[in-house]
């Protein structure tokens, strides 16, 4: 490909560099701050719970990492934009851009302001093809995150901050046959009648219930083995809350990638 789409790879590099960073301050992080897992009953017996103890929020530089990974993801794009005026033959401007537009009225607008100026009619039809506004929910495109996330950043850090809890897909439930033996229970069955909501919570130092089965009465003998998986999240990205930080960004770096390699074809000559 061209050396003109130089700079987009290079900040597409920057961007898995700084990812793999943040894997490792993540793992780092959770071994300074390892989630404990209690077992626990509330309501008066009727609900057993897996408790998570934790620090809930992990320290600024891990947002301010994710908000230097979304930074380049958005600047690869300004630079594609940038490659694709100089390639076909004019100038860059300072109003050159990638539009990143949730209805096409904005997009129309963008093209106004001079964004895509000097973009050959091929390219551009390219860059209006895979605007958010062109799908059925904009605002969960992979686009519209960058938009979002990269405009946020200049003025605050990103909500990164949610260190979270789940509990693991295996759990075995059993008894303490001590003390069915003391409360006189020995040989009876609990009575499983419900579970409480499911999915990854966000910790607290106070507690947190991860996972949490219901019983018909009181079953002091009951307990379930089950272990903890800790995780960061940005707290809503697009409809989803508590997205995983690090596998999200990985997937928006994909999905610029790709949206990058689309242009492919306009530089060969």
């Amino acid at each position: 490909m061209s050396d003109l789409m130089s700079g987009c790879w290079a900040k597409l590099e920057r961007s898995q560099e700084l990812l793999d960073l943040l894997s490792v301050e993540s793992a780092a992080y959770f071994e300074k701050f390892p989630v404990r897992l209690e077992q626990e009953f509330h309501n008066y017996g009727h609900d057993y719970s897996l408790v998570a103890y934790g620090e809930p929020f992990p320290p600024p530089r891990i947002a301010v990492i994710a908000g230097e990974v979304i930074h380049h993801l958005r600047s690869s794009l300004d630079h594609l934009v940038s490659a694709l005026v100089l390639n076909n033959g004019n100038e860059v401007t300072k109003s050159n851009q990638f539009p990143i537009c949730s209805s096409r009225k904005a997009f129309k607008d963008a093209c106004d302001r001079g964004q895509l100026k000097g973009v050959a009619p091929s390219a551009r039809a390219i860059i209006e093809s895979v605007q958010p506004y062109t799908t059925p929910v904009p605002n969960d495109t992979i686009l519209s995150v960058v938009s979002e996330y990269d405009n946020a950043d200049k003025h605050r850090l990103l909500v990164v901050v949610a260190a979270l809890a789940d509990v693991a897909d295996r759990i075995t439930i059993g008894s303490d046959p001590a003390i069915a033996a003391k409360e006189g229970r020995v040989g009876e069955s609990p009575e499983i009648v419900g579970f409480g909501p499911f999915g990854p919570k966000q910790l607290s130092k106070t507690g947190v219930p991860v996972f949490t089965i219901k019983l018909g009465k009181p079953a002091p003998e009951f307990k379930a083995e089950a272990s903890v998986i800790p995780n960061l999240a940005f707290q809503q990205c697009g409809r989803v809350r508590y997205a995983p930080l690090v596998s999200t960004l990985q997937n928006i770096l994909h999905g610029v990638r790709g949206t990058i390699i689309l242009f492919k074809s306009e530089f060969v000559r």
